[in-house]
């Protein structure tokens, strides 16, 4: 994969790239929704505690395929309330630890469960090697 932000085009606005590049042969995960919900079913508690399951049932979703979060090519994340994208946004950053996929960012007036505050879907890809 190769991330790239193309001349003509303004910078990001965050931390991710324009685009990403995957060319085949490649594996692709295309992960659905993932929330702040750990596997007895207890939602998170705040925004912090919700980024951090969330993340943690991504990176469970791609070890099940044998893959990492390094190998996200892009992702969306969306959220209820504003004031919550520094914390999400960190948490974000921590677990992408430097990786800069794809990425867009929406708020939203609610989600399917009325006390989660975010969910983020992604596609991965990995070499088939």
């Amino acid at each position: 994969m190769r991330a790239f932000n193309p001349a003509g085009v303004p910078g990001p606005f965050g931390s991710y790239s324009h685009g990403m590049e995957v060319e085949s042969p490649m594996r692709l995960v295309f992960g659905a929704g993932q929330t702040g919900v750990d596997t007895d079913g207890r939602i998170g508690a705040d925004i912090e505690e919700q980024s951090r399951l969330l993340w943690r049932n991504i990176d469970g979703v791609l070890a099940g395929a044998g893959m990492k979060i390094s190998d996200i090519a892009q992702l969306t994340m969306l959220l209820v309330r504003r004031e919550d994208l520094p914390t999400a946004r960190a948490v974000r950053e921590e677990y992408l630890d430097g990786h800069r996929p794809a990425s867009t960012l929406q708020f939203v007036a609610g989600l399917a469960h009325p006390d989660w505050l975010i969910e983020v879907d992604f596609i991965a890809a990995r070499p088939t090697s």
